[in-house]
Order: structure tokens, then C-alpha cells, then sequence
């Protein structure tokens, strides 16, 4: 056995040829004899020369067409014809189409036509007079024009080669995929060698493994049942055995007689050595090492094209740190669904409670180990029928194949669970988002996972821990985009109206402000709810611009009412994030100063559950409103959750009774006594205490017998338009 040493060398068993054709074609039979006598002696490097002969041109096309692989033909010009000759020419090159063989012309009459005009018009090689051919001179031309004809044959063949290494090469790199790369190399060697018989086998092993563990993962020809299998195990021939051992040994291609081991590592990009074994029941031909040794350099770039594309598909589609595939990749599996898998399949979106607050008191590496502790539970609760994602670091999404119909109860032992984390148990609280996909079957994969997290997102906000979506979910999440639409260019064309209600004291009945409030009827004169439109301008970012309207709005009606002798503040609802933004003070004080108004005549009132939310950031904000001279009144307290030690640190005026209470103060003795020590609270803090919602004399007695001595509601007067508050002036309050 005979096997190649050095590294990357390539053995090549050329299978030359040894035999070759001359053909003369002569109408003399004296003369033919002759010639071939001339010739019986020619050694042409110890191959064998089969002399065929023809006595006409006719008999001559048909032995060429016989024998297509004819190297010289000498050829008599004048036969049947003066021209006989000269057509079989044209008949040899034109019409069969062959370029190669050597066509030496023979005439007895020298003067009969130029040489070189017959040389240039007919594609003849050479050009003799019958005379001047002795025996030597007669071997030299034959033996010359053999060593031309096999040159360029050879040249052809390699051109040929080389083509179809082209093609095999632009097949190939279209691959991505280990699985059809490694098909389509077994394809594509089977057509450079022509191979009918014997076969391919294509398989790999990670590097630090041993070779027992090689597994096959392409195969063909004899080979075929053997995919999948191990190789060692699979191949039972020992030659080759000890020949693939040998690559793999010297991490060098191997070259045997009948079969051929290659070798390829992918070591920058992967852990992983393949190896192509090419069996053939004969030994290659020189040309077919060429091109396998050139076709090898494309098959390692491919390997190293499927390895990359493989990192770049784990970067695109697995998160790295958790190893977890994240949202493109899920996107994809719907995608890639067929229609019998999306009518069983379920999309459950998780969102771990509190794991942002857990990672800052145990780190990341205890939630990582957490998120993956929860990916086992998932997996081992849906009984492996379930893709899982990573959609966010506190947000899972799963996609469920097991045509049930899920619901809170079934899934409470996910809602609230326990899992255990580094041996010991850590309980978990979820919210749980349901989207069927039989219920939208013409959802594309981005809108499934969209609403899904929609869905989420709303039982998060309405502090549920379960919620499916449907198609009245769908239709609300419809109508509030298109409300939106129509909300951003109602603010754009100023078609929001602040609205004022008055507010009084308690005790005299006398006027001691407004409260400013905003107002939306829609282009088809439909009346909008202020809690509808104001929570979307919250949640869509245009509740600055709606906050900016009601002030200068708000300013212009003190200036118009300044001119009726009524001189009270006005109070205008500002969203506590936006309080806390930068720019705010001022573009307020700007504002004010562009419509003429003091300090003094404008307050703002924030929500308790706004002043809880940004609790943080807004007191030093809220102080420097007062040094401005502003009032800040807390408005709906009581709803909130503020304590009585945060509360006497804010830098606010007045406190503002939530309109619930006053409507359940005669019903519920508990609400009494929480409106009781809410108005003493305030007193106690020195703050003004205004009830919202009075609508009885009863309501406003009871109150004033608590001790709160300013209020609003309907009992005085609803909110009003600029313009009816004039006349509501005007008609004596």
C-alpha cells in the first residue's frame, strides 16, 4: 500500500493513454501500400498505433465517424473529384465538429494550389508533396503530429474539467446547510468523475473525539444504507479503513488505487473534521486529480461558508449569553409552520414578576441560572411539545403544539410556581398572555407575537395574571389606533378645549377658582371620554403637547376673565413624568410670560398615583415650582398609596379628595372615617383639603362638618366652555 507522506500532497495514478489512430486516405492503392509501410516501423513512445485506411473520401467520413478518436489523417486532395479532399476537410471540421485531429494534406501535383491559402481556408495542420516523403521524414511528421493532437486534447479535456468544476463550484456555494452541502458534494464529485459505480460517503467528527465517533451524515452508491451510522462501525473494508485512519492522522488527503480519502477542518470556526472517502472500481485519470485537488479548495471554503453561516444564524437567532433562541428565531418557526400545525398550536407569553428587582439583590449569574431553571420547568411541563424564546430578559414566549385549550386554571402551576435554583426552591409569580392561532388565521408571525405581547402588556396594566387574546381585544386595540390617529390631529388642529369648573368655599359659598379641564369632541361630533383620550395621549407621548394646550388655553381664559373682575387662579392637570423632564420649567415659565399671566394665578394638580410612580426624582421638582410661587395640588388622594412620612416631605398646597369617597361617605362607615382623617390629615399638614364630586347640600354639610371648607362639583356648577362660563359670570354664578 502505497500512501503519501507529507502533508496536503495529492498522489496523482494518471491513467494515460496507450494507443493511438492514423488514417490515410488515398485512391491509389500502390501508394496507400506504400505509406504503410513507411509507417509499420513508428515507435510512438512504446503505445500502440492502429493505421486505418480509406480509398475515398466517402469511406473516409464514414471510418471518422466510426472512430472519433482518430489523432492524424493523411489526406490525398484529389480522389472522386479534384475537390474531394478539401470538402472531407471542410465535412471533418464544419460538420462533425472536430478541432483536433491533425489533418496532414498529400498531393501529386505540387503546383496544383498555394499552400498557404489552402493552410488559412481549410484548417489544414500541414501540407506535403507525395515526392518529397521519405520513410524518416514520413515518422517525424506522424510522430509530431501524434505529441500535438494528444497535447491539445489533453488541454481540451482540462477546459472541459474545469467547466464542470465551475458549475460543480456555483452549485455548492449555494448550500448553507451541512446536511444538503455535504448531498451536494457526493452530487457533484459523481458528475466530475462520471462515476456509475462504487460510491461516496461523507461524514465528520468533532476534533477531540476519536474516529469510532464519526458519523456519517452523507452517503451514496454503495454506501447509501449506511447514512447516519458510524463509519468505523458502518465500513467494514480494511484497505480503506487504514487509509481514512491515515488521514486522519496526518490531516492530509490520501490517494489509493480505486479510492481516495479527503480531508477537510473547519478548526478557526468549528470543532469539526470531515472527511470525503470516493471508492471507484478503477484508478483516476491524471486530469481527474487536477480537478479534484481544485475542487477540494472549494469544498473547504465551502465548509468554512456553512460554518460561518451557522455562527451568524446562532448570533441572528439564539440569545448568547443564555444560550435560549429569541424572538427572530420563533418568528421563523411560525413562519416555517405548515397550516396543520398552526390550527393545534398556542402562543403563551411569560413575564417573570419582579427578575429585574432579583438580578440587583442576587446578580446575574442567579437569574440566568433562574431563567434557565424556568426553561427546563416549561419544557418538562408541556411534555417536549413546545418551542421556547427569549423574547426579553423577564419575558418568555412559547409556542404549544398539543391542540389544548389553555385557561387560568390550567396553567396556575405556572402562574404561581416554584422551581429550584442552585438546590433550592425560588417561587415564581407570572403573567400569562394566550393568543390561539386557529382563532387568527391570517395573523402573520410578527402580528401573533406582537399581540402577544399587547395581550401581556394589558393584563400587566389591569394587574391580572392571566389574559387570552380576542377578538374583541383585537377590535379595542384597532379602534384605540385609529383613535390615536384621530387623537394626534385633533391636538395638531387645536380641536381639544379646555373646560372650567368652578370651585368654592364650602363656608360662604364664595368663588375660589377653576379647575381646567379638557374636552374632545370628535369630527363626527361624537363626545370622547376624557379617561379614554388622555390615558392614550399618556401612553403614545402626546401628552405634553395636550398639557401645553390646556396652560395656554387655561392662561387666555384668566386674561379674559381678569377683564370681568374675576381674579382666581386657575388649576391645570400636568403629568408627573412630564414634570420631571428637563426642559419643563422652562417652557412653563416662557408660556406664562408670553400670555402676560403671574405665578400665582396658575396651579397644577398631579395624581397621588403619578407623585407615587416618580417619587424619586419629582420633590426637588416640586420645590422648585413653589419658589416659582406656583401651588401644586395632589388631586384624587386617597387612591393612592403615599405614606404619612413621604406625604409631609412634598412640596405641595393643597390635597384633593377623590370624588369617591364623597359619593360613599352617608353609605360606608369606613369611607367616613377615611374622608374623616383624610381632611385632618391635611389640616394637620397645613394643607388646603378641596372635595371633588360634591352634588348634595347633604354631601356638602357632612363635609364641612369634617372640617373641609373648599369643594367642586355639579351641586355648583358642571365644567363649562369659555364662553358659558362668561355667561354663567355674567348671570350671577
Amino acid at each position: 500500500m502505497d500512501l503519501p507522506y507529507e502533508k496536503k500532497s495529492l498522489k496523482a495514478i494518471s491513467k494515460k493513454r496507450n494507443y493511438c489512430k492514423v488514417l490515410s486516405v488515398e485512391d491509389d492503392p500502390d501508394y496507400q501500400e506504400a505509406l504503410m509501410n513507411g509507417l509499420s516501423a513508428l515507435n510512438y513512445d512504446g503505445k500502440q498505433v492502429e493505421f486505418l485506411t480509406a480509398s475515398s473520401a466517402s469511406e473516409a467520413a464514414t471510418v471518422i465517424a466510426a472512430n472519433p478518436d482518430i489523432s492524424v489523417i493523411f489526406l490525398d486532395v484529389v480522389m472522386e473529384t479534384d475537390v474531394a479532399g478539401l470538402r472531407l476537410i471542410r465535412t471533418i471540421r464544419d460538420v462533425i465538429g472536430n478541432d483536433l485531429v491533425r489533418i496532414v494534406l498529400l498531393t501529386g501535383q505540387p503546383g496544383m494550389a498555394p499552400v498557404d491559402d489552402l493552410i488559412g481556408q481549410y484548417d489544414i495542420d500541414d501540407y506535403w508533396c507525395k515526392s518529397d516523403l521519405t520513410q524518416a521524414h514520413l515518422q517525424t511528421i506522424v510522430l509530431s503530429n501524434l505529441r500535438t493532437w494528444e497535447h491539445l486534447s489533453d488541454m481540451k479535456e482540462a477546459r472541459h474539467g474545469m467547466q464542470l468544476l465551475l458549475a460543480s463550484s456555483q452549485r455548492i456555494a449555494s448550500k448553507s446547510d451541512i446536511t444538503d452541502y455535504t448531498h451536494s458534494i457526493l452530487e457533484e464529485i459523481g458528475l466530475l468523475l462520471k462515476m456509475s459505480s462504487g460510491g461516496i460517503v461523507c461524514f465528520f467528527h468533532p476534533e477531540e473525539e476519536h474516529l469510532e465517533k464519526a458519523l456519517i451524515v452523507a452517503a451514496c452508491g454503495e454506501f447509501s444504507s449506511h447514512i447516519h451510522q458510524y463509519f468505523l462501525s458502518a465500513i467494514q473494508e480494511g484497505v480503506l479503513r487504514e487509509a481514512v485512519e491515515l488521514a486522519n492522522t496526518q490531516k492530509s488527503h490520501v490517494f489509493q488505487d480505486g479510492f481516495s480519502v479527503l480531508y477537510f477542518s473547519n478548526k478557526e470556526l468549528e470543532d469539526r473534521e470531515y472527511m470525503v472517502v470516493v471508492k471507484l472500481d478503477r484508478n483516476l485519470a491524471g486530469n481527474e486529480i487536477n480537478l479534484l485537488q481544485v475542487f477540494c479548495e472549494n469544498i473547504s471554503a465551502g465548509f468554512r461558508n456553512v460554518a460561518l453561516h451557522n455562527k451568524l444564524t446562532e448570533l441572528a437567532y439564539v440569545e448568547p449569553t443564555l444560550g435560549i433562541h429569541n424572538k427572530n428565531w420563533l418568528v421563523r418557526e411560525i413562519r416555517n409552520m405548515f397550516s396543520w400545525e398552526r390550527e393545534k398550536a398556542t402562543l403563551l407569553m411569560l413575564y417573570v414578576e419582579d427578575l429585574a428587582y432579583t438580578e440587583s439583590v442576587l446578580g446575574s449569574k442567579y437569574c440566568d441560572q433562574l431563567t434557565l431553571s424556568l426553561y427546563d420547568y416549561l419544557n418538562h411541563f408541556f411534555d417536549k411539545t413546545v418551542d421556547i424564546a427569549l423574547l426579553e430578559r423577564d419575558t418568555l414566549v412559547l409556542i404549544v403544539y398539543d391542540d389544548q385549550d389553555y385557561n387560568e386554571a390550567s396553567l396556575e402551576n405556572i402562574i404561581h410556581t416554584s422551581i429550584e435554583v442552585e438546590n433550592s426552591l425560588h417561587s415564581l409569580d407570572l403573567t400569562v398572555s394566550l393568543v390561539k392561532f386557529s382563532d387568527f388565521p391570517n395573523y402573520e408571525p410578527e402580528q401573533l407575537v406582537s399581540v402577544g405581547k399587547s395581550t401581556l402588556e394589558r393584563a400587566k396594566y389591569e394587574s391580572v395574571s392571566y389574559l387570552a387574546f380576542s377578538e374583541t381585544l383585537a377590535s379595542e386595540m384597532f379602534g384605540r389606533y385609529e383613535l390615536l390617529k384621530d387623537l394626534r390631529e385633533a391636538i395638531s388642529d387645536n380641536q381639544i378645549h379646555a373646560y372650567f369648573q368652578p370651585k368654592f368655599s364650602l363656608k360662604d359659598n364664595t368663588l375660589i377658582g377653576f379647575e381646567a379641564l379638557a374636552r374632545w369632541v370628535h369630527k363626527d361630533g361624537q363626545f370622547i371620554p376624557p379617561d379614554q383620550f388622555i390615558a392614550l395621549a399618556e401612553s403614545s407621548g402626546l401628552i405634553d403637547k395636550l398639557d401645553q394646550q390646556m396652560l395656554r388655553q387655561s392662561c387666555k381664559a384668566i386674561n379674559t376673565l381678569k377683564n370681568l373682575d374675576i381674579n382666581v387662579p386657575i388649576s391645570v392637570n400636568v403629568a408627573g413624568n412630564e414634570i420631571i423632564r428637563p426642559n419643563y420649567f422652562e417652557n412653563f415659565k416662557r408660556l406664562l410670560a408670553e400670555e402676560g399671566v403671574s405665578n400665582e394665578m396658575i396651579e397644577l394638580e398631579i395624581t397621588e398615583s403619578q407623585i407615587i410612580e416618580e417619587k424619586i426624582n419629582i420633590n426637588k421638582h416640586l420645590s422648585n415650582l413653589k419658589t416659582l410661587g406656583i401651588r401644586v395640588n395632589i388631586d384624587d388622594f386617597g387612591t393612592g398609596y403615599s405614606s404619612l412620612a413621604y406625604l409631609s416631605t412634598l412640596s405641595v398646597s393643597t390635597i384633593k379628595i377623590d370624588h369617591s369617597f364623597v359619593w360613599r361617605m352617608e353609605e360606608s362607615e369606613k369611607d367616613w372615617e377615611i374622608l374623616k382623617m383624610i381632611i385632618e390629615l391635611g389640616n394637620f399638614l397645613g394643607l388646603s383639603v378641596i372635595a371633588e364630586g360634591i352634588e348634595t347640600e347633604q354631601q356638602k354639610t357632612h363635609l364641612l362638618a369634617l372640617g373641609c371648607e373648599d369643594g367642586q362639583g355639579y351641586l355648583f356648577a358642571k365644567p363649562m366652555s369659555l364662553d358659558d362660563t362668561i355667561s354663567w359670570i355674567k348671570a350671577g354664578l
